[in-house]
């Protein structure tokens, strides 16, 4: 083992990452990773005036429904979350153990940026979780997120599933399609507008660094988003149990879909050419000192 990936394991041992083993190809395991795009720090959309309909507590009890989909068809899965676990109340620690949810210990204070550990001209809030998904050598990465535009709204939302450059359209696009199948204007009211893909990776975009991260190491990686909290059709159709559950197992079925007929990995070659993605490529970055990002915009 080289000696920056000695430095890569000690370092994710020491965030209490139980069970993981090695660094090798990414992709090589097949496992999927799903990450809880939110922690209990930072708990994402809610629904306007019902703080119980809240994007972190909804994924920490309905990952494992998306998790068990993949499961059942003979697929690894593991969960994640980027919190530090501590902070659960008695029904979101339920939860956590039973989807087996590992806590990386780094919840990120007020969209605090930091670089990749594999690919550090990757910066962003939240890019332990891509980091995460490289050290496991995922088949694919997916972060469950909902949505919110402001206050209530009806009709059609617009339903997207991020993904990164050169490796998730195929991944996203699985994943849209589950969704328009079984849940979007099946249920869930769009006012007939589908689901649609995506792609993102200029620097300072959100999510652009997740994306970006997992893209050059060949890992696809998708941003569930189909879901507006502050859309009443969506919203009552998620209050309902049967009906999350649905919408879950959608979400896995699409991944499930995916790995049946993966696409063919492109992997970074260059660590230092610059492209879009690059830290320092968009102005707001430009301003910023981030300690450990690799600057390659001049």
């Amino acid at each position: 083992m080289t000696p920056l990936k000695q430095m890569l394991v000690a370092a994710f041992a020491a965030l209490g990452l139980v069970g993981c083993t090695g660094v090798g190809t990414p992709g090589g395991s097949g496992v999927v990773v799903l990450d809880i795009g939110h922690c209990v720090e930072s708990p994402g959309a809610r629904e306007p005036g019902n703080p119980s309909l809240e994007e972190c507590r909804f994924w920490y009890k309905y990952s494992y429904d998306v998790k068990r989909e993949i499961e059942r068809a003979g697929y690894r899965c593991t969960v994640c979350n980027r919190g530090n676990g501590t902070g659960l109340d008695a029904e979101l620690a339920s939860y956590s153990r039973r989807a087996g949810v590992v806590h990386l210990r780094r919840p990120g204070k007020g969209g605090e940026r930091y670089p990749s550990r594999y690919h550090p001209d990757r910066v962003g809030s939240g890019v332990v979780s891509a980091d995460y998904a490289i050290y496991r050598h995922a088949a694919a990465a997916v972060f469950l997120h909902h949505n919110s535009s402001g206050g209530r709204t009806s009709g059609a939302s617009p339903s997207i599933i991020i993904c990164n450059r050169h490796n998730g359209r195929p991944l996203a696009s699985a994943i849209a399609s589950s969704i328009n199948a079984d849940i979007l204007n099946h249920g869930m009211p769009n006012g007939g507008r589908p689901c649609s893909v995506q792609v993102r990776y200029v620097d300072a975009d959100r999510s652009a660094s997740w994306m970006n991260a997992c893209d050059d190491s060949g890992i696809p990686a998708a941003v569930v988003e189909a879901a507006f909290l502050n859309n009443t059709g969506h919203a009552s159709f998620l209050r309902d149990d049967a009906n999350a559950r649905r919408y879950a197992r959608a979400i896995g079925r699409g991944i499930v879909n995916y790995l049946r007929h993966p696409a063919p990995r492109h992997i970074r070659q260059n660590e230092n050419q610059a492209d879009e993605g690059s830290f320092g490529y968009a102005a707001e970055s430009r301003r910023l000192t981030v300690p450990g990002a690799k600057v390659l915009v001049r």
